[in-house]
This record gives structure tokens, sequence and C-alpha cells, in this order.
């Protein structure tokens, strides 16, 4: 008896074309043509396709607030960015999540080095 694990090709692997119907709402559209004036053309450089992203971050930049502070709990630099206006914490690094686990990981390592006095709360002598 005989195992033979290899893989053999056996031929191309042919993957039909999904053609999708367009949906009836398509179908029954009206053709329209603008005026010129109010047409819309694309424009022949790559740039113009971050130009709303690149506004909004120009026009909300006077508006937000970037702070580091050193958490002492965790021992970590935290950098914040906060929006004036409303006092909102828009994004901060590392995420209070993590730092409340560096702090507890940091207080179990500092309560390991702390010599013991007397017998552990949980001990029992029968």
């Amino acid at each position: 008896m005989s195992f033979d694990f290899t893989v053999k090709p056996v031929g191309q692997l042919v993957i039909p074309p999904v053609v999708r119907p367009e949906p009836e709402v398509v179908q029954k559209a009206v053709a329209t043509q603008l005026p010129a004036p109010q047409s819309v053309t694309a424009t022949a450089n790559a740039s113009g396709s971050n130009a709303v992203a690149s506004n909004a971050a120009k026009v909300g930049a006077d508006t937000i607030s970037r702070q580091v502070i050193f958490d002492q709990a965790s021992a970590a630099m935290v950098y914040v960015s906060v929006d004036q206006s409303t006092a909102e914490v828009i994004n901060q690094y590392p995420d209070s999540w993590q730092l409340k686990a560096r702090a507890y990981f940091r207080e179990q390592d500092q309560s390991k080095l702390q010599p013991r006095s007397g017998p552990i709360p949980t001990d029992r002598t029968a």
C-alpha cells in the first residue's frame, strides 16, 4: 500500500467572469444632459482625489490640540489629540486599556521585588 501525498497539477484553473445584471432602478433611469456650466469633468492631476481630505484636515487643524502626557501608573508616554471646542479625545496612543494593562503588570512586577513579612494571608495551617 502506498501513501502518496504529493500534489499533482491537473490543469489551468479557470475562473469564469461574474456578470451582474444592472439593478432595475438603473435600467429605468432617464439619461440626462446637463448644460456646460453645471457639468462636472475629471481633473487631469491625481492630487485632486485627496482634496476633500486635505481641506477637512486644514479646517479642523486649528481646533485640534495635540498633547504628550507621561502616565506614571504605567510609566508610558501617551500621545493625545483633543478637540478644543468640545474637549473630546479624538485619538490616543496607546489606548486606555493598554495603559491599564501596563499599570497592572508593572504593579505585579514591583510586588514581586518587595520582600514579604510574615505568612501569606491565604496560607493555612492544619
